[in-house]
C-alpha cells in the first residue's frame, strides 16, 4: 500500500489539535506559523515558562522543515514541503513535525535522534557544549543542536517514525512531547 500524505494528516488531526499547517515551508511561511502559535498561546493562556519551551521547540521544528524539507513528489512546485500539528494531550501538548526526507539521509538522522535521546541530562549538556563549540555543519547548514535542544526543553525524548513513499524519499514524522 503505497502512502497517502492527505490520509496521515486527516489521522493525524483531532478535536485536540490547537494548530495544523500543511505545505511548502519558506520564510514567510516560517514566520507566519510561529506568530499563529503565539497568539493560540496566548488566548489559551498558556504559563510563560510553558510558552517559551513551545516556542522554542516550534522554531527548531519549523526550521527544520524550511531547511531539510525535501520536495513533496506529487507537485514539485513546492521548494519544500512539511506538515505540523499542534495538540493537546493529557498533561501538556505535543508537536508533530513531518517531512520528505532522501533515504540517504534518514538513517544519519535516526541514527543521532537515537544517540541523543539514549543520554542522560549530564552528558546531553556536555554534548550541547561540544557541538556549540564546534564548527562544523552539515550541507545544509545544521550543526545538530537543534535535536539537542529540543531534549534539552521538552524534558523528553523525541519519537520519530518513517513511511516509504514513491521515488527515493522516505516521510519522516518526528514528535515532541511537552
Amino acid at each position: 500500500m503505497s502512502f497517502n500524505l492527505n490520509q496521515w494528516f486527516a489521522e493525524n488531526v483531532s478535536e485536540n489539535t490547537l494548530f495544523y499547517y500543511k505545505g511548502s515551508v519558506g520564510t514567510e511561511r516560517v514566520t507566519k506559523i510561529l506568530e499563529k502559535i503565539e497568539a493560540i498561546m496566548d488566548e489559551k493562556k498558556f504559563p510563560l515558562r510553558e510558552r517559551k519551551k513551545i516556542l522554542n521547540i516550534f522554531i527548531e521544528l519549523v526550521q527544520n522543515l524550511y531547511h531539510h524539507g525535501e520536495r513533496f513528489e506529487i507537485d514539485n512546485t513546492f521548494k519544500s514541503y512539511g506538515c505540523i500539528i499542534f495538540n493537546t494531550v493529557d498533561h501538556g501538548v505535543e508537536i508533530i513535525s513531518a517531512n520528505f526526507i532522501k533515504i540517504e539521509r534518514l538513517k544519519v538522522f535516526t541514527d543521532y535522534i537515537d544517540h541523543t535521546n539514549s543520554m542522560g541530562t549530564k552528558d546531553l549538556n556536555a554534548l550541547y557544549r561540544k557541538v556549540l563549540s564546534n564548527k562544523h555543519f552539515s550541507d545544509k547548514g545544521g550543526g545538530g543542536l537543534g535535536i539537542i535542544n529540543m531534549i534539552r526543553k521538552s524534558g523528553n525524548k523525541l519519537k520519530y517514525c518513517s513511511k516509504r513513499t514513491e521515488g527515493d524519499n522516505f516521510f519522516l514524522v518526528l514528535t515532541v512531547k511537552i
